[in-house]
């Protein structure tokens, strides 16, 4: 007998029986054909899907907006399942167990008698901490896998890099020439392929110490809308240079919020310029909405466009991963994400080809102390 145990999420601590005799078992938060129904906001109405073939349970995505993910490795295709694996669907993850023991002859040299395996569960997180003989901390571990992921992106990256560094040495050489022919023009051009250059290096080095660093929002009283018409001020060189329009459409009941302003920022920032980036030159326009929903109790920021659409939503958030070729670092949306949940909040996007693109964000409204 198999069984799926929810560790994290509305239902922690149910346990749902799989038989292999039945039917394939389907999670989602629909009311119709799902057999574990989660009521789970980042959960599709039919998610994934667990069936018994060769003599083993296996996992399928079934389409899902977010995903399904076996011990943080995204299932493309089917995905057999062994006895300790955490399926993460949405914000929820499942430990899937059978009643098969762990042969000890088959574990790494020194493990067999390492003690035994401690789980630590958080509802609120995705991750889980496993540890032989002293527990490791959830934090250790996130931050690990994210240095790791940062490590991964270096050689993704290195293509990249490489064309950098070749662009300021071009800047430099033409700069080295100019002083020796005393031409001020040529030395003005080749300082602002330079500074342009520079300023690319400076933003992959930040977004990479943004993305592998554990930092905690740190909440003051901001007024919101200041905040997104000060953004908007700040890439408006970037939309001209492009003959982008921008509006601003703010909530005037929208007032003081607890929110990190800097990390804020950084949310809106990178979903501008992408959205300045993914519109065509000349007719591009860019949204920017901001509304107070006093029934739900949140603050809702939107950044639309006219672009071509996003092609696949699932992977947009994924660190890394970017639409443009060889125009940023891939880690904008991810950090954007990391930010927004930190802040117990969501963003998602609505994406049709040739028509544009909608991030909405939602943040539950925080009392002023």
């Amino acid at each position: 007998m198999a069984r799926l145990k929810i560790l994290t999420g509305p239902l922690r601590s149910q346990n749902f029986e799989l038989d292999k005799k039945g039917w394939a078992k389907v999670i989602g938060r629909g009311t119709e054909k799902v057999d574990i129904r989660v009521p789970d906001k980042a959960i599709s109405r039919r998610h994934a899907e667990f069936s018994f073939r060769d003599g083993q349970w296996a996992a399928r995505d079934l389409g899902s907006s977010n995903g399904t993910f076996i011990d943080e490795l995204r299932v493309s295709d089917v995905m057999l399942l062994k006895h300790g694996d955490q399926i993460r669907c949405g914000s929820t993850v499942l430990l899937f167990e059978t009643d098969q023991t762990v042969d000890l002859l088959e574990m790494p040299p020194g493990e067999a008698d390492a003690g035994p395996i401690e789980l630590e569960f958080d509802p609120g997180e995705t991750m889980v901490a496993i540890a032989f003989d002293s527990l490791q901390s959830k934090q250790t571990v996130r931050q690990r896998q994210r240095m790791m992921q940062a490590g991964q992106a270096a050689l993704n990256l290195s293509h990249g890099i490489k064309n950098l560094l070749q662009a300021v040495q071009s800047g430099q050489d033409v700069m080295d020439d100019a002083f020796g022919h005393r031409d001020i023009d040529q030395a003005k051009k080749a300082w602002n392929i330079l500074k342009r250059n520079l300023d690319k290096i400076q933003k992959l080095v930040l977004d990479m110490l943004k993305f592998s660093k554990e930092e905690l929002p740190r909440r003051q009283p901001c007024q919101f809308n200041r905040l997104v018409e000060t953004v908007v001020q700040m890439v408006r060189p970037q939309a001209d240079e492009r003959q982008v329009g921008i509006t601003v459409q703010a909530d005037e009941h929208l007032g003081l919020v607890s929110i990190d302003p800097d990390q804020m920022q950084d949310v809106v920032m990178n979903l501008l310029l992408n959205a300045i980036e993914a519109v065509p030159q000349q007719t591009g326009q860019v949204i920017v909405y901001t509304e107070k929903d006093d029934l739900a109790k949140e603050i809702i920021l939107r950044v639309s466009d006219n672009g071509k659409g996003i092609e696949n939503v699932r992977t947009i958030f994924e660190p890394f991963h970017s639409e443009k070729p060889h125009v940023g670092t891939g880690l904008g949306l991810s950090i954007a994400k990391k930010i927004i949940e930190a802040h117990r909040g969501e963003i998602e996007v609505q994406s049709l080809p040739g028509e544009g693109s909608i991030f909405t964000i939602r943040i539950p409204i925080v009392e002023l102390s």
